[in-house]
Protein backbone atom coordinates (compact mmCIF):
# COMPACT_ATOMS: atom_id res chain seq x y z
CA UNK A 1 0.00 0.00 0.00
CA UNK A 2 1.26 3.50 -0.85
CA UNK A 3 2.55 5.35 2.20
CA UNK A 4 0.79 8.52 3.30
CA UNK A 5 2.38 11.96 3.01
CA UNK A 6 2.96 12.20 6.77
CA UNK A 7 4.48 8.71 6.93
CA UNK A 8 7.00 9.67 4.23
CA UNK A 9 8.00 12.84 6.11
CA UNK A 10 8.38 10.85 9.35
CA UNK A 11 10.68 8.42 7.57
CA UNK A 12 12.81 11.34 6.35
CA UNK A 13 13.23 12.53 9.95
CA UNK A 14 14.30 9.04 11.06
CA UNK A 15 16.72 8.61 8.14
CA UNK A 16 18.45 11.94 8.75
CA UNK A 17 18.62 11.31 12.49
CA UNK A 18 20.37 7.98 11.91
CA UNK A 19 22.68 9.20 9.12
CA UNK A 20 24.97 11.20 11.42
CA UNK A 21 25.41 8.71 14.21
CA UNK A 22 29.20 8.29 14.01
CA UNK A 23 32.32 9.88 12.54
CA UNK A 24 32.32 7.21 9.84
CA UNK A 25 28.69 8.01 8.96
CA UNK A 26 29.53 11.70 8.68
CA UNK A 27 32.60 10.98 6.53
CA UNK A 28 30.49 8.85 4.18
CA UNK A 29 27.88 11.63 4.01
CA UNK A 30 30.53 14.19 3.01
CA UNK A 31 31.99 11.93 0.31
CA UNK A 32 28.53 11.11 -1.03
CA UNK A 33 27.02 14.61 -0.92
CA UNK A 34 29.81 16.95 -2.05
CA UNK A 35 31.68 17.10 -5.34
CA UNK A 36 34.65 18.79 -3.60
CA UNK A 37 34.70 16.32 -0.69
CA UNK A 38 38.45 15.61 -0.94
CA UNK A 39 39.33 19.29 -0.72
CA UNK A 40 36.90 19.84 2.16
CA UNK A 41 38.29 16.92 4.19
CA UNK A 42 41.90 17.99 3.58
CA UNK A 43 41.27 21.62 4.55
CA UNK A 44 39.26 20.57 7.62
CA UNK A 45 42.12 18.40 8.87
CA UNK A 46 44.62 21.17 8.23
CA UNK A 47 42.58 23.58 10.35
CA UNK A 48 41.52 21.08 13.01
CA UNK A 49 37.87 21.45 11.99
CA UNK A 50 36.00 18.23 12.75
CA UNK A 51 33.06 16.75 10.90
CA UNK A 52 31.06 17.11 14.11
CA UNK A 53 31.77 20.86 13.95
CA UNK A 54 30.62 20.95 10.33
CA UNK A 55 27.37 19.05 10.86
CA UNK A 56 26.57 21.03 14.01
CA UNK A 57 26.40 24.17 11.87
CA UNK A 58 29.61 25.83 13.08
CA UNK A 59 30.92 28.55 10.70
CA UNK A 60 33.51 27.30 8.21
CA UNK A 61 37.09 28.38 8.96
CA UNK A 62 38.48 31.28 6.92
CA UNK A 63 39.78 30.03 3.58
CA UNK A 64 37.86 26.76 3.63
CA UNK A 65 35.99 26.22 0.33
CA UNK A 66 32.22 26.30 0.18
CA UNK A 67 30.73 22.77 0.05
CA UNK A 68 29.23 21.98 -3.36
CA UNK A 69 26.39 19.47 -3.26
CA UNK A 70 25.99 17.03 -6.14
CA UNK A 71 23.39 14.56 -7.37
CA UNK A 72 22.60 12.78 -10.62
CA UNK A 73 19.27 11.57 -9.24
CA UNK A 74 15.99 13.42 -8.84
CA UNK A 75 14.45 13.25 -5.40
CA UNK A 76 12.35 15.25 -2.94
CA UNK A 77 12.99 15.24 0.79
CA UNK A 78 11.81 17.13 3.80
CA UNK A 79 14.21 19.63 5.36
CA UNK A 80 14.23 17.76 8.65
CA UNK A 81 14.39 19.21 12.14
CA UNK A 82 17.70 17.42 12.86
CA UNK A 83 19.52 19.16 10.01
CA UNK A 84 21.91 21.98 10.95
CA UNK A 85 22.39 25.04 8.73
CA UNK A 86 25.55 25.40 6.66
CA UNK A 87 26.34 27.59 3.65
CA UNK A 88 26.69 25.60 0.42
CA UNK A 89 26.08 25.68 -3.33
CA UNK A 90 24.85 23.06 -5.81
CA UNK A 91 25.66 21.42 -9.12
CA UNK A 92 21.93 20.87 -9.61
CA UNK A 93 18.70 22.89 -9.51
CA UNK A 94 16.93 22.95 -6.15
CA UNK A 95 13.28 23.81 -5.61
CA UNK A 96 12.35 24.72 -2.02
CA UNK A 97 8.64 24.69 -1.14
CA UNK A 98 6.95 25.51 2.19
CA UNK A 99 3.93 23.25 2.69
CA UNK A 100 3.45 24.41 6.28
CA UNK A 101 5.17 26.92 8.59
CA UNK A 102 8.06 28.96 7.22
CA UNK A 103 11.55 28.64 5.75
CA UNK A 104 14.29 31.14 6.59
CA UNK A 105 17.24 31.23 4.19
CA UNK A 106 20.53 33.10 4.43
CA UNK A 107 22.23 33.96 1.14
CA UNK A 108 25.98 34.15 0.57
CA UNK A 109 26.00 37.96 0.85
CA UNK A 110 24.33 37.75 4.28
CA UNK A 111 20.83 38.75 3.16
CA UNK A 112 17.97 36.71 4.61
CA UNK A 113 14.78 35.72 2.85
CA UNK A 114 11.72 34.06 4.31
CA UNK A 115 9.31 31.77 2.53
CA UNK A 116 5.86 31.33 4.05
CA UNK A 117 3.25 28.64 3.56
CA UNK A 118 2.47 28.19 -0.12
CA UNK A 119 5.64 29.96 -1.34
CA UNK A 120 8.68 28.47 -3.02
CA UNK A 121 11.93 29.36 -4.73
CA UNK A 122 14.09 27.80 -7.45
CA UNK A 123 17.88 27.94 -7.09
CA UNK A 124 19.98 27.48 -10.20
CA UNK A 125 23.33 25.61 -10.14
CA UNK A 126 25.98 27.73 -8.47
CA UNK A 127 23.56 29.65 -6.23
CA UNK A 128 24.67 29.65 -2.57
CA UNK A 129 22.42 29.61 0.47
CA UNK A 130 21.86 28.21 3.94
CA UNK A 131 18.47 26.99 5.11
CA UNK A 132 18.14 27.77 8.78
CA UNK A 133 17.05 25.14 11.26
CA UNK A 134 13.42 24.06 10.92
CA UNK A 135 10.89 23.81 13.72
CA UNK A 136 8.98 20.58 14.22
CA UNK A 137 5.86 22.23 12.79
CA UNK A 138 7.59 23.35 9.57
CA UNK A 139 7.11 21.24 6.46
CA UNK A 140 9.77 22.33 3.94
CA UNK A 141 10.16 20.19 0.83
CA UNK A 142 13.39 20.29 -1.18
CA UNK A 143 13.41 18.94 -4.74
CA UNK A 144 16.83 18.07 -6.18
CA UNK A 145 16.67 18.36 -10.00
CA UNK A 146 19.76 17.28 -12.00
CA UNK A 147 20.66 19.65 -14.84
CA UNK A 148 19.87 17.17 -17.63
CA UNK A 149 16.42 16.42 -16.25
CA UNK A 150 15.72 20.14 -15.78
CA UNK A 151 16.65 20.87 -19.41
CA UNK A 152 14.42 18.05 -20.70
CA UNK A 153 11.52 19.16 -18.50
CA UNK A 154 11.55 22.90 -19.29
CA UNK A 155 12.04 23.28 -23.07
CA UNK A 156 9.94 26.42 -23.83
CA UNK A 157 8.79 27.18 -20.28
CA UNK A 158 9.49 30.89 -19.64
CA UNK A 159 11.33 31.19 -16.34
CA UNK A 160 13.17 34.36 -15.23
CA UNK A 161 16.92 34.30 -15.86
CA UNK A 162 17.94 34.78 -12.21
CA UNK A 163 20.08 32.64 -9.90
CA UNK A 164 17.28 32.50 -7.34
CA UNK A 165 13.67 32.75 -8.56
CA UNK A 166 11.06 33.50 -5.92
CA UNK A 167 7.46 32.37 -6.38
CA UNK A 168 5.34 34.47 -4.03
CA UNK A 169 2.11 32.59 -4.71
CA UNK A 170 1.64 29.00 -5.80
CA UNK A 171 -1.57 27.20 -6.62
CA UNK A 172 -3.11 24.16 -4.97
CA UNK A 173 -2.39 22.28 -8.18
CA UNK A 174 1.34 23.07 -7.83
CA UNK A 175 1.30 21.67 -4.28
CA UNK A 176 -0.49 18.56 -5.48
CA UNK A 177 2.15 18.04 -8.20
CA UNK A 178 4.93 18.40 -5.61
CA UNK A 179 3.32 15.76 -3.41
CA UNK A 180 2.96 13.45 -6.42
CA UNK A 181 6.65 14.01 -7.23
CA UNK A 182 7.52 13.22 -3.61
CA UNK A 183 5.79 9.87 -3.98
CA UNK A 184 7.28 9.30 -7.44
CA UNK A 185 10.80 9.92 -6.13
CA UNK A 186 10.40 6.78 -4.00
CA UNK A 187 9.58 4.60 -7.01
CA UNK A 188 12.00 3.00 -9.42
CA UNK A 189 9.75 1.10 -11.83
CA UNK A 190 9.84 1.21 -15.63
CA UNK A 191 7.65 4.32 -15.77
CA UNK A 192 9.57 6.32 -13.15
CA UNK A 193 11.61 8.48 -15.55
CA UNK A 194 8.71 9.38 -17.83
CA UNK A 195 6.37 10.08 -14.92
CA UNK A 196 8.96 12.31 -13.21
CA UNK A 197 9.61 14.36 -16.37
CA UNK A 198 5.88 14.78 -17.03
CA UNK A 199 5.05 15.84 -13.47
CA UNK A 200 8.05 18.16 -13.28
CA UNK A 201 7.13 19.85 -16.58
CA UNK A 202 3.58 20.39 -15.32
CA UNK A 203 4.88 21.81 -12.05
CA UNK A 204 7.28 24.25 -13.72
CA UNK A 205 4.53 25.33 -16.15
CA UNK A 206 2.20 25.98 -13.22
CA UNK A 207 4.87 28.03 -11.43
CA UNK A 208 5.73 30.00 -14.58
CA UNK A 209 2.08 30.81 -15.21
CA UNK A 210 1.78 32.09 -11.66
CA UNK A 211 4.60 34.57 -12.25
CA UNK A 212 2.20 37.16 -13.68
CA UNK A 213 2.91 40.37 -11.83
CA UNK A 214 0.45 41.16 -9.04
CA UNK A 215 0.30 44.23 -6.87
CA UNK A 216 0.77 43.35 -3.19
CA UNK A 217 -2.08 45.75 -2.32
CA UNK A 218 -4.33 44.06 -4.87
CA UNK A 219 -3.54 40.63 -3.43
CA UNK A 220 -4.34 41.81 0.08
CA UNK A 221 -7.59 43.36 -1.14
CA UNK A 222 -8.90 40.10 -2.59
CA UNK A 223 -7.47 37.99 0.23
CA UNK A 224 -9.37 40.07 2.78
CA UNK A 225 -12.65 39.78 0.90
CA UNK A 226 -12.52 36.04 0.32
CA UNK A 227 -11.19 35.19 3.78
CA UNK A 228 -14.00 37.08 5.50
CA UNK A 229 -16.85 36.58 3.03
CA UNK A 230 -16.19 33.17 1.50
CA UNK A 231 -19.46 31.62 2.67
CA UNK A 232 -21.55 34.28 0.92
CA UNK A 233 -19.10 35.35 -1.82
CA UNK A 234 -20.45 36.02 -5.31
CA UNK A 235 -19.89 38.64 -7.98
CA UNK A 236 -23.12 40.42 -6.94
CA UNK A 237 -22.13 40.40 -3.25
CA UNK A 238 -18.59 41.58 -4.06
CA UNK A 239 -19.94 44.45 -6.16
CA UNK A 240 -22.44 45.51 -3.47
CA UNK A 241 -19.79 45.32 -0.72
CA UNK A 242 -17.52 47.82 -2.49
CA UNK A 243 -20.19 49.97 -4.15
CA UNK A 244 -19.68 48.78 -7.73
CA UNK A 245 -22.12 47.61 -10.35
CA UNK A 246 -21.71 43.91 -11.17
CA UNK A 247 -20.56 44.76 -14.71
CA UNK A 248 -17.89 47.17 -13.45
CA UNK A 249 -16.79 44.72 -10.73
CA UNK A 250 -16.38 41.99 -13.34
CA UNK A 251 -14.17 44.22 -15.52
CA UNK A 252 -12.15 45.40 -12.49
CA UNK A 253 -11.35 41.87 -11.34
CA UNK A 254 -10.30 40.83 -14.84
CA UNK A 255 -8.09 43.92 -15.27
CA UNK A 256 -6.38 43.57 -11.87
CA UNK A 257 -5.92 39.81 -11.76
CA UNK A 258 -6.20 38.61 -15.36
CA UNK A 259 -8.88 36.16 -14.20
CA UNK A 260 -12.67 35.97 -13.94
CA UNK A 261 -14.30 36.49 -10.55
CA UNK A 262 -15.67 32.94 -10.69
CA UNK A 263 -12.12 31.59 -11.17
CA UNK A 264 -10.82 33.48 -8.14
CA UNK A 265 -13.77 32.33 -6.05
CA UNK A 266 -13.24 28.70 -7.03
CA UNK A 267 -9.51 28.94 -6.19
CA UNK A 268 -10.16 30.39 -2.73
CA UNK A 269 -12.89 27.84 -2.02
CA UNK A 270 -10.66 24.93 -3.00
CA UNK A 271 -7.79 26.38 -0.96
CA UNK A 272 -10.01 26.57 2.10
CA UNK A 273 -11.43 23.10 1.43
CA UNK A 274 -7.91 21.65 1.26
CA UNK A 275 -6.98 23.36 4.54
CA UNK A 276 -10.06 22.00 6.32
CA UNK A 277 -9.55 18.51 4.89
CA UNK A 278 -5.98 18.40 6.18
CA UNK A 279 -6.49 20.11 9.56
CA UNK A 280 -9.95 19.06 10.75
CA UNK A 281 -12.24 16.04 10.93
CA UNK A 282 -15.17 17.95 9.42
CA UNK A 283 -17.25 15.92 6.99
CA UNK A 284 -16.99 16.77 3.30
CA UNK A 285 -20.64 17.85 3.37
CA UNK A 286 -20.02 20.30 6.24
CA UNK A 287 -16.91 21.66 4.52
CA UNK A 288 -18.89 22.27 1.34
CA UNK A 289 -21.46 24.34 3.22
CA UNK A 290 -18.77 26.14 5.23
CA UNK A 291 -17.03 27.43 2.11
CA UNK A 292 -20.18 28.54 0.32
CA UNK A 293 -21.34 25.67 -1.87
CA UNK A 294 -25.12 25.24 -1.68
CA UNK A 295 -24.86 21.50 -2.32
CA UNK A 296 -21.94 19.14 -1.50
CA UNK A 297 -21.96 17.74 -5.04
CA UNK A 298 -20.54 21.08 -6.27
CA UNK A 299 -17.45 20.60 -4.08
CA UNK A 300 -16.99 17.04 -5.32
CA UNK A 301 -17.25 18.22 -8.93
CA UNK A 302 -14.78 21.14 -8.66
CA UNK A 303 -12.35 19.29 -6.40
CA UNK A 304 -12.26 16.26 -8.69
CA UNK A 305 -11.76 18.42 -11.78
CA UNK A 306 -8.80 20.23 -10.17
CA UNK A 307 -7.02 17.40 -8.37
CA UNK A 308 -8.17 14.25 -10.11
CA UNK A 309 -9.31 12.75 -6.81
CA UNK A 310 -12.18 13.04 -4.35
CA UNK A 311 -11.93 15.16 -1.17
CA UNK A 312 -11.78 11.96 0.87
CA UNK A 313 -8.87 10.64 -1.19
CA UNK A 314 -7.06 13.97 -0.76
CA UNK A 315 -7.56 13.80 3.01
CA UNK A 316 -6.08 10.28 3.08
CA UNK A 317 -3.10 11.30 0.92
CA UNK A 318 -2.20 14.43 2.89
CA UNK A 319 -2.44 12.90 6.37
Amino acid sequence: MEKSFKEILHEHEKEDGAALGSEEDMMNAVRREFSNAGQLIFQARQQDFSLSDFFSGSPLPVGMPLPVRRSQTFYIKKHTAVQRPYMHSHEFYELVYVQAGRCLQTLKDGRQTQLKKGQCCLLRPGASHRIERADRSDVILKAVIPCGLFARSTDDIPLPNRQIIMFERTSLFAEYLLIRLLRESRMRDACHGSATRALLSLLLCELARGQTEHSADTDRFYDEYFQTQLKRASLAHFAKTYGYTPAYASRLVRRQTGRKFSELLSEYRLQRAAELLSSTDMSVEDIALEIGYKVPSALYKHFGARFGMTPAQYRTAIK
